[in-house]
């Protein structure tokens, strides 16, 4: 095989998998040599009970292979283990007895593995110069994620993996939570992202002067981002002037992320995971507009229909794809919860404005539970719409929750609304749903 032209010992290489690739490298000098650049995935994943930022420091001092890393996904999710057990044999009562004794007894075996190693590795916090040095060290990474809310694919156990889907069964620290994201932030000084993604944000945390301070400081590299997406959870916050100025907080931060081309602000709140965060845009950006801004989401947000409104034309010059709502806190067999409320307005002004307030819009989702305020009024709105696509804009299956019962919709009468125009199709949603 030496023989071979390298063009065509890299194309033997990119149809191996990862535990062939050491076997190919060891038959010859001229195949391992190739070999290198395939021993890594360009993805790496960092899991919270394995030493995993070791690895990555180890691979970012090696000449040869620290080019290989484009990504890396950060695990800090915890599972509450009283909550996800009772979660688990609920969704698992049908099965015969022997058996789902079997399946929860290895689930308890490897949540005390997960607890164990957790424990052992200690948090992630303690650890930033090292992951600060390894981030440094890697030329070619561009994107980073970090996931409170899921489990890689490769958990083995699919007890602890369903688990994460129910929100009641997930466990965060929130004090070392602020200490984990602030070291991330302080890895990240510096280097050129593309995309940064975190899925569950205490969003007191752009309260506490120390941690925005931290953050601002750190952040000043989001001027790299393309992509920008974070799940805030405001349970954290107490009262209207803590609100104000975490939202404040936020702002800050995003203003830093100049060259924006997709952006998504999500609130998941869990303390009421079908509550509507109250959000001011005005108060949160103050004019600011993403001069390059394509694809917007927003999930969770109760707002003022015109000052929504006026936030989006801001970007008329640009937008083409809007989503708003999806799942929020919804469990796996329950309709989607991460809707729009309006305080102030209607639904039917909103989109009529949205009409001619961005002309260059291709697609426009809805999701979750959208509703307006004053229900005595003849102008009241309430829909419930299930998801026709996902956030890269694919079709998805329509889900298996979705029953007349629960009288949810397809928000494609909507979406031609805003594009094309026509009759506005609310009030006939509206007669639909009363049926």
């Amino acid at each position: 095989m030496d023989a071979l032209p390298v063009e065509l010992l890299r194309l033997i290489y990119s149809y191996c998998d990862p535990e062939s690739v050491p076997n190919l490298r060891a038959v010859s000098p001229t195949l391992a040599e190739v070999g290198y650049d395939y021993l890594l995935s360009p993805h790496f994943n960092s899991l919270n009970w394995r030493d995993d930022i070791e690895r990555l420091h180890q691979i970012a001092l090696h000449d040869r292979l620290r080019g290989s890393i484009t990504s890396i996904n950060i695990f800090l999710g915890e599972l509450s283990y009283g909550d996800a057990w009772t979660t688990s044999w609920a969704q698992h009562f049908v099965a015969p007895p022997v058996e789902r004794a079997e399946l929860m007894a290895h689930a308890r075996v490897e949540f005390e593995k997960i607890a164990s190693g957790r424990k052992q590795v200690g948090p992630l916090h303690l650890r930033a110069d090292d992951l600060r040095e390894a981030c440094s060290a890697l030329p070619n990474l561009r994107h980073l994620e970090v996931s409170f809310a899921q489990t890689p694919s490769t958990l083995k156990d699919k007890f602890v993996q369903e688990a994460f889907f129910y929100p009641n069964c997930r466990k965060m620290d929130r004090q070392e939570t602020y200490q984990n994201l602030d070291a991330i932030m302080f890895a990240l000084h510096g280097i050129q992202l593309f995309s940064f993604k975190v899925d569950r944000i205490p969003l007191e945390i752009f309260r506490m002067a120390n941690h925005r301070s931290h953050w601002f400081t750190h952040a000043q590299s989001f001027h790299t981002l393309s992509s920008l997406n974070l799940t805030l959870d405001p349970s954290g916050l107490q009262g209207p002037t803590s609100a104000f100025r975490a939202v404040n907080g936020l702002g800050r931060i995003l203003h830093l992320a100049t060259n924006l081309t997709h952006l998504k602000l999500a609130f998941h709140p869990y303390s009421s995971e079908r509550s509507k965060f109250a959000l001011s845009f005005r108060e949160l950006l103050f004019g600011f507009t993403y001069s390059q801004l394509q694809d917007l989401t927003l999930e969770g947000v109760s707002c003022d229909e015109e000052d929504l409104k006026e936030f989006l034309g801001r970007h008329g010059a640009t937008l083409v794809r809007l989503r708003l709502g999806g799942r929020g806190l919804a469990k796996p067999v329950e309709a989607s919860h991460g809707g729009i409320h309006l305080y102030e307005g209607t639904f039917r002004s909103l989109f009529t404005g949205l009409r001619t307030r961005l002309p260059k819009l291709e697609r426009m989702h809805l999701e979750g539970i959208f509703e307006c305020e004053h229900q005595d009024l003849p102008t009241h709105e309430t829909y419930n719409f299930y998801p026709l696509t996902d956030e890269n804009w694919e079709d998805v299956p329509k889900p298996g929750w979705v029953r007349s019962s629960r009288k949810t919709i397809s928000c494609l009468p909507f979406e031609q609304y805003v594009l094309h125009g026509g009759v506005y199709p609310g009030p006939a949603l509206m007669a639909q749903r009363n049926d």
